[in-house]
């Protein structure tokens, strides 16, 4: 049965058809918060520390993962490390992000994330809200991009509710990303800076804790003028830094509702890593068209499981 069948039977049931329409077009944000609280606590009331047992046994979303904390930890902390002395401020953010972050600035589904009272939900992508962290001190003067990329990085425990084929995958783990503001200088001044500063930062990290060659895929994506111009410009750039690495690009423009010009892959013995790219998160939020902004990002937990010999 699809989530819109079983939604449709569960109103059914409950008698009122058009009962989601009904509260988002009546209620404010903070009615429908203050309603759902209401439903949370009469739930809460019903239930007894049996329940709660039993309930753990089947909800995925809770169980702790086997990894050890401590090898999690040490590479949260090297990566953080690297990444403070390559120019990425470290930004310690809350484990709840904002009630459609995700969903509203890159058209990921809702029911991908994991929604929650209050207005937020939980964290299932740092680079979210590292944006709008971005985009608020910017609207505020607070954070200055015009006069120089800020650059900025983070680990969270992210939490996604897909279903993953692999019955080894829980629905939360380690990820660490990388995020750079800035505004559109003309001839691509800010992508290339950005772009290199990133993958400047993985091919070392990578480099130096996995001591093999790393390979870079870039592809195209739609939103910029002279797509393909734009990528062999990028890649001839990357390339001219990168003479080690060995370079994949692809210029097949698809449909990418996610990433506008460039999206960039790191692979070590083909398993993928590192994923990132440009955005256009901060021109939505802004409403300015010359905001700019690269994000990219790799799990952590993956290090830990990885068949990647890692050096000692």
């Amino acid at each position: 049965m699809s989530d819109s069948d079983m939604l449709n039977r569960i109103l059914g049931k409950a008698g009122v058809d058009n009962l989601i329409h009904d509260l988002v077009a009546k209620l404010s944000p903070s009615e429908i918060s203050t309603l759902w609280l209401a439903l949370s606590t009469e739930l809460t009331s019903r239930s007894t520390p049996k329940n709660l047992l039993n309930k753990y046994a089947t909800n995925r979303f809770v169980k702790p993962s086997d990894l050890s904390p401590l090898a999690i930890k040490r590479i949260e902390i090297a990566m953080l490390e690297l990444a403070q002395t390559a120019g990425f401020t470290p930004v310690l953010l809350s484990p709840a992000s904002l009630l459609g972050s995700c969903s509203v600035m890159a058209e990921v589904d809702q029911n991908h994330v994991v929604s929650a009272v209050r207005g937020v939900e939980l964290m299932a992508d740092s680079t979210n809200m590292l944006a709008i962290y971005l985009a608020d001190g910017i609207k505020h003067g607070t954070i200055d991009n015009a006069n120089g990329a800020i650059h900025l990085s983070a680990t969270c425990r992210a939490t996604r509710a897909q279903l993953y084929k692999s019955s080894k995958a829980l629905p939360h783990f380690g990820l660490f990303t990388l995020v750079s503001s800035g505004k559109d200088r003309g001839s691509y001044g800010f992508e290339k800076e950005a772009m290199a500063k990133h993958v400047e930062y993985y091919v070392r990290y990578f480099g130096e804790r996995f001591g093999q060659k790393l390979q870079v895929t870039l592809n195209l994506r739609k939103g910029y003028t002279d797509g393909s111009g734009f990528v062999d410009r990028m890649s001839a750039r990357l390339q001219a830094i990168y003479p080690d690495v060995e370079w994949v690009v692809n210029k097949e423009a698809t449909d990418n509702s996610y990433y506008k010009g460039l999206n960039f892959k790191i692979s070590l013995n083909g398993q993928e890593f590192v994923d990132g790219g440009l955005v256009d998160w901060s021109q939505k939020l802004l409403g300015n068209p010359k905001e700019r902004l690269c994000i990219s990002g790799t799990g952590i937990d993956m290090q830990v499981m990885s068949d990647v010999p890692v050096l000692e």
